[in-house]
């Protein structure tokens, strides 16, 4: 594992600087596409979270989010699975999880810049191996609508797949000190590498017929 707080500088001192592309989920399409294979084989409910649905992203990768929420609680996990860029696609595994993360804190930062979120400050960052699998995780603090909030950011790659899992919820002690945030990544990330592996076995099969 990283050291909390060279991870931590390593975010701080990148977080303001050139902007870095992310994706975005689509609000509408032209036409409708295949529901992912994903879809069927998650949970209704995980955690204390309820499956909100699901759209693909604007270009024409391939990649979705998926949403679940509390919403009487006012906590939203959003799940992004989309594939690794053809100029990183030669990267190794742990550059590209540190890469995609430090995007991901950038866009955030870009939009308290822009207004949307106030005092946003990154608490806590490190690493940790599952195997041969890394994740990365995040936890910064935020103002939103003069609401003080936390996010969590998790992040990982398989196979060349980027998985992203961002939990955000209201800045109280019962958040900041649950273990269901954790736990509700490590779960949907088992889920989406089992989906992801069972998906490029039935291709190969197909290729191999």
């Amino acid at each position: 594992m990283l050291p909390v707080r060279l991870f931590t500088l390593l975010f701080a001192s990148m977080l303001f600087s050139s902007a870095c592309a992310t994706v975005t989920p689509a609000e509408s399409e032209a036409a409708p596409l295949q529901e992912p294979a994903l879809i069927e084989v998650l949970p209704d409910t995980l955690q204390s979270f309820d499956l909100q649905g699901y759209k693909y992203f604007q270009d024409s990768s391939g990649g979705y989010s998926v949403r679940y929420a509390n919403l009487p609680k006012r906590r939203i996990a959003d799940v992004y699975i989309y594939p690794v860029a053809d100029e990183n696609i030669e990267l190794a595994h742990d550059q590209l999880v540190l890469g995609s993360t430090r995007a991901t804190i950038q866009a955030i930062g870009e939009a308290a810049r822009q207004g949307h979120y106030a005092n946003f400050n990154v608490v806590n960052a490190g690493t940790q191996a599952y195997g041969v699998r890394t994740v990365a995780r995040v936890q910064a603090t935020y103002l939103r609508q003069n609401l003080a909030s936390m996010t969590l950011v998790y992040q990982t790659e398989y196979k060349g797949t980027l998985v992203k899992i961002r939990v955000s919820m209201p800045d109280n002690e019962s958040n900041r000190n649950s273990q269901e945030w954790d736990d509700f990544a490590e779960n949907m990330f088992s889920t989406i590498i089992t989906q992801l592996d069972e998906s490029a076995s039935i291709s190969l099969t197909a290729v191999q017929q």
